[in-house]
């Protein structure tokens, strides 16, 4: 949404997509891994455009090593409700999915970009509740609080580098999200025309039933985020701000 809907309305941004080989070479594994970044950045500092967007889909356990490999960058760090999250894993990748995406944490797999960078103890809570049983719904919202905690662990909160853009907003307050992250980025993007792109959507913080520990856990997490620096500033969505 970010990149086709929003940033690439305006003609002095380029979107790379997660597959091109600027960025991914000729045979990474998995599809979307990256090359070592030197390389990747040499080749996008020579693309002649004022902004150049890239999304580093299975990187993110590396944030800080990619931004200090990119600088000068403006980084953003999209945030969607664990709810909306799950329903849409399941959805579009079928029952099985997130079972798929936990399995890596089960053997420590260091290597495999969903359990790259968790720590012991992420690796233990995923463990013990899979052990007592989760729906698919459970799962894929576990697998949401496991990326997550990649933001947390790398104090991601404190680097200027990054900012937090948030799914539902962005969606049902276009023009506010658009204003913000043209001053963000340090360009003017055009507002009405993206404003009109944007698909409305409901509240997905409305509860599913997900296994308590489940619940709690992710619960607690998207509270710690009120907190974050957001492109938009500091707002507390505890309370539906």
């Amino acid at each position: 949404m970010l990149q086709q809907t929003v940033l690439d309305r305006s003609w002095r941004v380029l979107i790379i997509e997660e597959h091109d080989r600027r960025l991914v070479g000729s045979h990474p594994q998995p599809e979307t891994a990256w090359q070592d970044y030197p390389t990747v950045l040499q080749r996008l500092h020579r693309v002649p455009f004022e902004v150049v967007v890239a999304k580093p889909l299975v990187e993110s356990a590396r944030a800080v090593e990619l931004m200090t490999a990119a600088d000068p960058v403006k980084a953003i760090w999209m945030l969607r409700h664990y709810n909306g999250v799950a329903r849409s894993s399941v959805n579009r990748f079928g029952t099985e999915n997130p079972y798929r995406d936990l399995q890596p944490f089960c053997i420590d797999d260091q290597l495999d970009w969903r359990s790259a960078g968790a720590t012991k103890k992420t690796r233990e809570t995923i463990v013990g509740l899979l052990s007592e049983g989760l729906s698919p719904l459970d799962a894929a919202a576990l697998f949401w609080w496991a990326r997550n905690q990649l933001y947390f662990e790398q104090h991601l909160g404190r680097d200027e580098r990054i900012r937090i853009l948030r799914y539902e907003r962005a969606c049902n307050r276009p023009e506010e999200v658009v204003e913000a992250l043209s001053a963000y980025v340090g360009i003017a993007l055009p507002k009405d025309s993206i404003a009109s792109k944007m698909r409305p959507q409901h509240d997905e913080r409305e509860s599913l039933d997900l296994h308590p520990e489940v619940d709690r856990l992710c619960r607690e997490m998207w509270d710690s985020f009120a907190g974050c620096p957001e492109i938009y500033g500091r707002m507390d969505l505890r309370h539906g701000a």
